[in-house]
């Protein structure tokens, strides 16, 4: 299938990429707001020790207890890394400081790189029209489907909750039970962070634009394009089409070190 990743080296966890079973989706959603916060009173020159020294002591979310501090730390660091050392975060902030609007699918598309839960539904929602209703139970049944006897029936309930409260908080559901399918909002920063996930994964050239971040961000082809170019004109990459041909870089978002990692694993 175009776009997919070899599976020897798909996702990276030199990048900051997580494989496995486990999901943070199983007992919380990506924590949106949580992320907010720490990313308001941490700078993003911080080191990991930061973040947990800023949530565990200095207790930043407002947490009650300092066993609900750890794991919500333990969380936070499972579904982003708080790590900027690794790319996928490192991005993640850079381009999260440029506009707010953009946050959510910015937050949501990291996450897909570290909870391969989330990763692996997220075509689902991504099947339904717009305009069609969507429930817990829907999201349930499909679990329950893909992944046969692997969750009781009350992590299943919980799971497909929380799955759905982060597809909501992402931009692709709105109301509450049901929730109704929206076309999310979509801008040329969003694009450009979805298309180095992908070239951190090692992929290159057209192969960018059908990539397991690109297919989640629920546009058409030419849509993709357009705002693709935008990010260009902006500066976030360079792109070259010509026919068949197409060249996409990333010469001011990437350090000497990450290109020649890259370049090393290619």
């Amino acid at each position: 299938m175009p776009g997919e990743i070899a599976p020897e080296s798909r996702f990276p966890r030199s990048m900051g990429f997580r494989e496995g079973v486990s999901s943070v989706h199983t007992s919380r959603t990506m924590m949106l707001e949580e992320l907010t916060l720490v990313f308001e009173q941490v700078d993003p020159s911080a080191s990991v020790t930061d973040y947990q020294d800023a949530i565990i002591e200095k207790n930043v979310l407002g947490k009650p207890t300092r066993t609900t501090r750890t794991k919500t730390t333990q969380r936070l660091i499972e579904e982003y890394s708080l790590d900027k050392n690794l790319p996928v975060f490192r991005l993640l902030r850079y381009f999260w400081a440029l506009d707010k609007h953009t946050r959510p699918k910015l937050a949501f598309l990291a996450a897909l790189t570290r909870d391969p839960l989330l990763r692996d539904a997220t075509p689902f929602v991504i099947s339904i029209p717009t305009g069609a209703t969507l429930t817990s139970s829907n999201v349930a049944d499909f679990l329950a489907g893909k992944y046969p006897g692997r969750f009781k029936a009350t992590t299943l309930k919980s799971t497909a909750q929380n799955i759905a409260s982060s597809w909501k908080q992402a931009g692709y559901l709105t109301g509450t039970s049901p929730k109704k399918r929206i076309r999310t909002t979509l801008t040329p920063i969003v694009v450009a962070y979805a298309l180095i996930l992908g070239y951190l994964c090692g992929l290159r050239g057209k192969m960018l634009l059908d990539t397991p971040w690109i297919r989640c961000l629920d546009r058409t082809p030419s849509e993709i394009t357009e705002l693709v170019s935008e990010a260009s004109r902006q500066g976030w990459l360079i792109f070259k089409s010509s026919g068949s041909v197409c060249e996409i870089l990333f010469p001011n978002l990437l350090n000497p070190q990450e290109e020649q990692a890259l370049h090393e694993s290619d």
